[in-house]
């Protein structure tokens, strides 16, 4: 079977049929297929938004799986990784009758280090003692070392760091447990793998490393799938910039004490070079001051943070020099060398003026990063996968902007593309109704929130609850939660439970209200009545308080360019098109919009802004929209 019959199989659906009852075609995701199989076929280039339903899963991997070629399918998140390795590849597979060797790749932050689980074992924590048992008994049983099937570890657990390696700690091939490494079985089986999902974050560090000449992380592949592409932008920032952080200085400093220990303690000069780092370190941060937050190095730099900077570039610069002479005397001590002269580099290039590009410090308590971002992640970008040949396609439900996609193009330096605005199958003219209240305040009034709750009372009220309140500031969150826990309704809020926890007890009531910001906005599916109000406080314009985004507007502006219409504009049209997105998720589901934002009407990009949302018909009457969430109120 060739790339062209998988993509044939939407034209005569009946094996789809047959694997997916109740399976109904759809123009959109055969138009889809055959454009992806093209570019696979002819190793091209692919952009597309594919609307909401159009079944844009299955729409690549038929045809990337039927060509029988190496396929990289990137995701955003983890959660969407495992559900391509759960549902969707295996439902293809079905669909194509037969069986591939699929895997699932992920950072290597994601897996256990059974050396570093021995060394933090082995330092006689008591307080992580009884967790460290449960993690053994864990690692005796498991296939992959993955932390994800562990389940008793969250993302801010304080042993998770301490269990698993990072590109500065990892000793590679030093290691005295290299054999049982699973970040190495992970890459082994992902070279001999016929599919392989990662995200994106993996990608680009792929990317990165291959262009600085220093290796590999992914295998090969004939044709690279960019899922949820409307995220790349943002995150190639993170991946083409460098960036040092408080927590890789603490770790130098414990682990290379640790080791010192270890080997008898007859290094005492060194121990206080460490101990310099370390109280280096936390010079700096008290000289960033106390306030949280992310701002440029120009805005906060102050003599007593120029001179802090300067210790503790002078303590790295002796620790460094400390280390070379005796780093022989074990592996450990030669991977601390090599991370010291790392940190030098990095702290030299963080600090550096540049003029493509902006250093900024992201506060949170005790913590701190130190970024030097690019303005423009294009050239990098389109240089790093020009150097990685074969097919790419990029695919979500939110690329364009008034139906165009020049926008996400521009941004990732995309040039020589095929480009594909495919709309949502569903009927929004009929199922769906758009609610933007008249008399609004201006978002910046202080009368605005007040105003929000009181349509969100009205319209929940209306709809016996089913609602998202989806807001752009955890502020928000917190205000609109209080004031409608206030008035009588049971409010889920996020922060406080997981938001798996929360979608779950959000799912299991038809008459929930979740109040909730930024990762709500996007990747989650609530199907059917339980999920049949939207409401969106504002439009969710980008701060230009952000320093790089204002570092970036600055740039635009000597260059002749609108920041507001040429980036601010379009993203935020992405990001609202994300948070419309959860209504409708179904043929057969109905539900209610309201964007409570006047300036969707009285601004003159309005028209802009809502022409690039679904065609669904416009009330400005409250009467009206509650008359139609009245007749969606579960029986």
């Amino acid at each position: 079977m060739s790339a062209a019959a998988g993509a044939a199989l939407f034209d005569d659906d009946a094996a789809l049929a047959a694997a997916l009852p109740g399976y109904a075609a759809r123009p959109g995701q055969a138009e889809m297929a055959h454009a992806v199989a093209t570019a696979i076929d002819e190793g091209g280039r692919l952009v597309v938004e594919a609307g909401t339903g159009t079944g844009k899963t299955l729409a690549y991997l038929l045809p990337a799986m039927a060509s029988r070629r190496k396929i990289i399918v990137s995701t955003a998140t983890r959660y969407l990784q495992s559900q391509l390795d759960d549902k969707d590849v295996p439902l293809a597979q079905t669909v194509l009758g037969r069986r591939m060797h699929v895997t699932v790749l992920k950072g290597r932050a994601n897996y256990l280090c059974l050396h570093r689980l021995n060394l933090t074992e082995a330092s006689g924590d008591l307080y992580l003692a009884a967790k460290i048992r449960r993690v053994r008994d864990w690692a005796a049983r498991t296939r992959t070392g993955d932390l994800g099937e562990f389940g008793d570890l969250g993302d801010g657990d304080s042993l998770w760091p301490r269990i698993t390696s990072t590109t500065d700690n990892c000793l590679g091939q030093d290691c005295p447990l290299f054999d049982q490494c699973w970040v190495v079985n992970a890459r082994r089986e992902a070279q001999a793998a016929d599919v392989v999902i990662v995200n994106h974050y993996l990608l680009f560090a792929d990317l990165t490393l291959r262009e600085s000449g220093f290796g590999e992380v992914l295998p090969g592949a004939d044709a690279i799938v960019l899922d949820e592409a409307h995220r790349l932008p943002d995150i190639a920032g993170r991946f083409f910039g460098e960036a040092l952080s408080a927590r890789q200085l603490k770790d130098l400093v414990r682990d290379g004490l640790s080791e010192l220990d270890s080997l008898g303690g007859d290094m005492p000069v060194l121990k206080a070079r460490l101990q310099d780092v370390g109280e280096a370190e936390r010079d700096f941060a008290d000289a960033l001051g106390p306030n949280a937050g992310s701002r440029s190095w120009q805005e906060i730099a102050t003599p007593a943070l120029d001179a802090a900077q300067q210790a503790l570039a002078d303590a790295l610069d002796t620790l460094k020099t400390g280390l070379e002479p005796v780093a022989s005397r074990s592996d450990r001590l030669k991977a601390l060398a090599r991370r010291c002269d790392e940190l030098v580099g990095c702290l030299a290039t963080v600090a550096r003026d540049d003029a493509e590009r902006i250093n900024w410090l992201e506060k949170r308590g005790n913590t701190w990063i130190w970024h030097s971002t690019p303005l423009d992640v294009a050239s990098p970008f389109s240089r790093a996968i020009d150097g990685y040949p074969g097919a790419w396609i990029f695919t979500s439900a939110t690329l364009a902007v008034n139906n165009r996609l020049r926008y996400f193009c521009e941004r990732l330096g995309l040039v020589d593309v095929v480009e594909k605005v495919l709309p949502s199958p569903f009927d929004y003219e009929h199922n769906a109704l758009m609610y933007a209240p008249t008399a609004m305040p201006m978002p910046a009034s202080t009368e605005f929130d007040d105003a929000v709750v009181a349509q969100t009372l009205a319209l929940v009220t209306a709809a016996g609850g089913g609602a998202f309140v989806l807001c752009t500031s955890y502020r928000a969150v917190a205000y609109y939660g209080q004031a409608l826990d206030a008035a009588g309704l049971d409010v889920l809020t996020q922060g406080s439970a997981p938001r798996a926890t929360l979608l779950a007890d959000f799912r299991a009531d038809d008459h929930a209200v979740l109040v909730a910001t930024s990762s709500f906005w996007e990747g989650v599916d609530v199907r059917g009545q339980a999920l049949r109000l939207v409401i969106i406080d504002r439009l969710p314009f980008a701060s230009p308080a952000d320093p790089v985004l204002a570092a970036r507007f600055t740039a635009m502006k000597e260059a002749g360019q609108n920041p507001f219409m040429d980036y601010q504009l379009p993203q935020a049209v992405i990001t609202l098109k994300q948070g419309v997105g959860r209504l409708i998720r179904d043929a057969a589901d109905r539900g209610l919009l309201a964007i409570c934002d006047p300036r969707l009407f009285t601004a003159r990009y309005g028209g802009a802004i809502r022409a690039s949302l679904p065609p669904m018909p416009i009330t400005r009457d409250q009467a009206v929209a509650c008359e139609f969430l009245g007749a969606l109120q579960p029986a």
